[in-house]
């Protein structure tokens, strides 16, 4: 059997991924005989392999998982999918329940590793605003996956009317208030590094900080320490947590531990 080489574009390439799927499947090729890859230069190569061919109908529960896995930076997560499609095309359509498979395993972990991320951009993501004439607030972020597709929206809804960049080492986006573009990969000196409001979210964040709740490991935790230099918020966290016992000591005699 000749071997089949695919190279897809950088990044969450789904379209491509789909396309390529389409042609094997429609060839009857095995995963054993496809070689995966991501390049600048996207093609495919191999013995007829090309033209059109028709969409594959899968399961929702397959689709979903493609559609977050396909975010994952590991480099083998389209031979991992591809497997998958071609066993679920060939009679094991209950595969995404048997959880102790190695495949079906491997791609939940992704998909689990792809949700911490999205969320952990949604929550700890903040922008400032830059030194320009018109308003125009920029954030840098740094996140382990391709994800910058699958947070568009919700920052486009929540930031709905103001102009704003997030620049990545993946890619950026920037909204008008009207439409979104994506571009190229930035660097954290393209954000700015504070801004008029950085006094505020740390006056505020010490105003609701309970020194009788503060648990270091649970607050690493949830707010890992790599997303503390890109929120002016944290800054406080060092010395909040230092004076956490005086402050207890000073709300007991108070009769305050609220």
């Amino acid at each position: 059997m000749a071997r089949h080489s695919v190279a897809l574009g950088p990044g969450a390439n789904l379209p491509g991924f789909r396309d390529a799927v389409r042609l094997l499947i429609a060839r009857d090729i095995a995963p054993r005989d496809v070689t995966w890859s991501c390049t600048d230069r996207p093609s495919l190569f191999g013995e007829a392999l090309s033209g059109d061919a028709q969409p594959l109908m899968l399961p929702r529960s397959a689709a979903d998982l493609i559609d977050s896995v396909i975010c994952h930076r590991d480099p083998e997560r389209y031979a991992l999918l591809y497997t998958l499609i071609w066993r679920l095309r060939h009679g094991e359509r209950m595969l995404l329940e048997i959880a102790s498979d190695p495949v079906t395993h491997r791609l939940e972990n992704m998909r689990k590793s792809v949700r911490r991320d999205i969320h952990k951009m949604h929550a700890f993501l903040r922008f400032r605003r830059a030194a320009t004439p018109e308003e125009h607030f920029v954030a840098w972020f740094e996140p382990e996956h391709h994800i910058l597709a699958a947070v568009a929206p919700f920052f486009i809804e929540r930031f709905r009317g103001m102009r704003w960049s997030i620049i990545t080492p993946m890619g950026s986006l920037h909204w008008d208030r009207e439409q979104l573009v994506c571009g190229s990969p930035g660097r954290r000196s393209d954000a700015p590094l504070d801004d008029a409001f950085e006094a505020g979210w740390r006056g505020y964040y010490e105003s609701v900080f309970n020194p009788a709740r503060a648990n270091p490991e649970a607050m690493r935790l949830h707010m890992p320490k790599k997303y503390w230099r890109n929120m002016p918020e944290t800054e406080a966290i060092p010395d909040l947590l230092r004076s956490a016992a005086a402050r207890v000591d000073t709300m007991l005699r108070d009769g305050n531990t609220s």
